[in-house]
């Protein structure tokens, strides 16, 4: 989206998510807690509907424009790969994985591929990105594929094929893989582009999506021992997905409401900020997890610390790596 049309209500849900899924994961891995292991789930999901909701006027010009194509690749590619490929590094470094066969599975993204492929889960966040890779790589070609004809229904019959499939394949693989396996969650992401198409019909109803919203959190909050309990049976799989995957829609689609207040210049600066640094904190934040589990502080240190770690490493990478990068890329045509 070009900056008149930018949505900054957006880049407030895509900062506030990126954190959420930072602190989630501090109390789950250094405490315990599954409570907010389970919060996190929701915090991923945002993401990938994120993703589809605004890489849909880049698709459109690519499918309007089949020379785009590459171009796409290499706008994607330039914003997603570099910093990957050096915190991967980072991070196999510190488990003393470099150069080992789970390495290089991380490296090409095809560590969730097929159930149990790794050896050690050591970077266990990656999986989300695999998934956005794979869409990346794929959905373009799929797009051209389709034709000009009835786009949005095609890919709305797109979406319904692939939930089919997998409902018929629930049963053979663990719940684990089941919302983590790299070719099982490209329908999140296209519910996201499709969501993008039926924005302004949808955003009529944003006040009864607010009211669904907050019912079905929480449903999703008293769930959590049900899920946990029977995650490995076939409805279990299947209605969690399917409540995550509407979470998702509903929270995208209420957080459209901020955007009036997006004229608050305080507020506004502070969702592009947060926005900005979204990317590295995904990425980084289980490294300073893994200190902070070593140094034994107070809970009330550790998230303080934990924070200006974050809010500090992330605002550096931004300005001094993924920035620079950003202007290396193409413009579509």
């Amino acid at each position: 989206m070009n900056r008149k049309n930018h949505l900054y209500s957006l880049d407030l849900l895509r900062g506030f998510s990126g954190y959420g899924v930072a602190f989630c994961h501090l109390h789950a891995f250094i405490y315990k807690s599954i409570h907010l292991e389970y919060l996190s789930l929701l915090f991923v999901e945002f993401f990938f509907v994120l993703s589809g909701f605004v890489l849909y006027p880049q698709l459109i010009q690519l499918f309007n424009n089949k020379n785009n194509l590459f171009l796409f690749y290499q706008r994607r590619w330039i914003r997603t790969l570099p910093l990957y490929f050096i915190v991967i590094f980072l991070v196999s470094s510190i488990f003393d994985e470099v150069l080992g066969k789970d390495f290089f599975k991380y490296l090409l993204f095809i560590q969730k591929i097929i159930p149990n492929f790794l050896s050690s889960d050591y970077y266990p966040v990656a999986w989300s990105l695999s998934i956005e890779e794979f869409f990346y790589l794929f959905f373009p070609l799929i797009l051209i594929f389709l034709g000009k004809n009835n786009l949005i229904k095609k890919v709305i019959i797109l979406f319904t094929i692939i939930m089919i499939v997998k409902f018929l394949l629930a049963d053979k693989v663990e719940s684990d893989f089941f919302r983590t396996g790299t070719l099982f969650r490209f329908d999140a992401i296209l519910l996201g582009f499709i969501l993008r198409f039926f924005q302004d019909k949808l955003f009529k109803f944003k006040y009864i999506s607010l009211t669904l919203l907050v019912v079905l959190f929480f449903v999703f909050y008293f769930s959590e021992a049900y899920i946990f309990t029977h995650n490995e049976e076939y409805i279990t799989k299947i209605s969690f997905i399917i409540l995550l995957q509407i979470l998702s829609l509903l929270t995208l689609n209420t957080f459209l409401i901020f955007e009036s207040i997006m004229k608050i210049k305080i507020i506004k600066n502070f969702s592009i900020l947060i926005s900005k640094q979204t990317y590295s904190v995904y990425l980084v934040h289980i490294i300073f997890i893994y200190f902070l589990e070593k140094m034994q502080f107070s809970v009330f240190n550790t998230v303080v610390i934990y924070a200006l770690l974050l809010f500090i490493f992330s605002t550096l990478i931004y300005y001094f790596i993924e920035s620079p990068l950003l202007k290396m890329r193409p413009k579509l045509k």
